[in-house]
């Protein structure tokens, strides 16, 4: 959609922009709208602080309501709109362009969790609710939202159905896309599209919100969405293994699905050159390898985990040179040979926590 120009009333000596701005203050409330420099200000600079554009308002609607309207205005004035979420984008897409005529959408006034069904395993997010809030919810219910990422404390529900994030937790739960079990969104000629009651058993055509998942707001803006939850975590491992080339990494990876299958949650690698990037801007940190060359175990607990000796087992049938795994209960195992390795594989092992017929918590 192409920008407003700015045409010039002779009757009332308002621009085109300026009648717009009219009545999205009218709809929206002082709250909603602003053109204030400097509250637009840091939402005008992507993360990376990459890019910077220009807008010439950021609306901040509170409601499903509120964004049909908005739009159906923007539509009837040609104004484009940039939707936003926690901002937290490092590609720019999220960030107005340079020439001003565009309208800066914030979605993070809607940050209701509507819902939280235990039964069901399942919630009901507005778009603005930030990812770790979301996660704070399902743990009060003992349940866990399986997909987290770096930026969980500011990155938003609907910036992550949008761009369909990842997360490290696709290896076994998959991308955002694979989460979201309904959804509600408004479209481009303002008109909503609502399918938030999720149906398991629904061959009633196409599936629409699959093509609004990872569009970037291009299709449409998201406004809300059900989302699948999992029974929380009862044990966890973490192992961390010295590796000397990629091609070892996938081989480790692939013995550890064989071994223990879909317990392996999360396997990222780490490059040598990246660690030692963040051992010298931390001074304090130190490499997760490093230390005595011996099997430990620290901290505190009743139980050993019962992952434990599993995981261990399988990295001793492949061919490492060296590893550590700690447990969420606070036990830590450490087993190294030899000198440091080119690469440093982590791999997170988690079993599902099981409830029983008296609701008691999982064990």
């Amino acid at each position: 959609m192409d920008a407003t120009p700015l045409r010039l009333c002779h009757s009332c000596g308002m621009t085109a922009s300026d009648t717009f701005l009219a009545e999205a203050g009218s709809l929206l409330g002082p709250r909603g709208l602003t053109s204030d420099p400097d509250l637009m200000a840091p939402w005008l600079t992507d993360w990376r602080g990459r890019f910077t554009g220009r807008a010439l308002a950021m609306a901040s609607p509170a409601s499903t309501e509120e964004v049909a309207a908005l739009v159906k205005l923007c539509a009837a004035h040609r104004v484009p709109i940039v939707p936003q979420g926690g901002n937290s984008s490092m590609s720019g897409g999220a960030t107005p362009d340079e020439e001003g005529g565009e309208l800066l959408l914030s979605l993070r006034r809607m940050n209701a969790i509507r819902e939280v069904d235990g039964e069901g395993r399942k919630a009901v997010c507005e778009a603005g609710v930030v990812l770790q809030t979301l996660h704070e919810a399902a743990a009060e219910k003992e349940l866990r939202f399986p997909l987290t990422l770096g930026g969980k404390g500011s990155a938003t529900i609907g910036g992550l159905i949008s761009t369909n994030a990842g997360g490290g937790q696709v290896l076994r739960h998959g991308s955002m896309r694979a989460q979201v079990l309904g959804l509600e969104a408004v479209l481009a000629d303002g008109s909503l599209f609502s399918q938030l009651t999720p149906l398991k058993k629904d061959n009633r055509g196409f599936d629409l919100k699959q093509l609004l998942i990872g569009s970037e707001g291009t299709l449409g803006i998201v406004t809300a969405a059900t989302l699948r939850l999992l029974p929380a975590v009862a044990d966890r491992v973490v192992i961390w293994a010295g590796l000397p080339s990629l091609k070892a990494a996938r081989a480790l990876l692939l013995y550890c699905e064989d071994a223990i299958g879909e317990a392996v949650e999360q396997f990222e690698v780490l490059p040598r050159s990246c660690l030692e990037a963040v051992l010298a801007h931390l001074p304090d940190a130190r490499a997760p390898l490093g230390g005595a060359a011996r099997l430990a175990r620290t901290g505190r607990g009743r139980r050993r985990p019962r992952l434990g000796r599993r995981p261990a087992g399988a990295l001793r049938g492949s061919h490492r040179r060296s590893l550590r795994t700690g447990s969420s209960r606070g036990r830590h195992f450490r087993r190294q040979r030899g000198p440091g390795r080119s690469l440093l594989a982590a791999a997170r092992i988690d079993r599902p926590g099981r409830t029983c017929a008296r609701n008691c918590r999982p064990a």
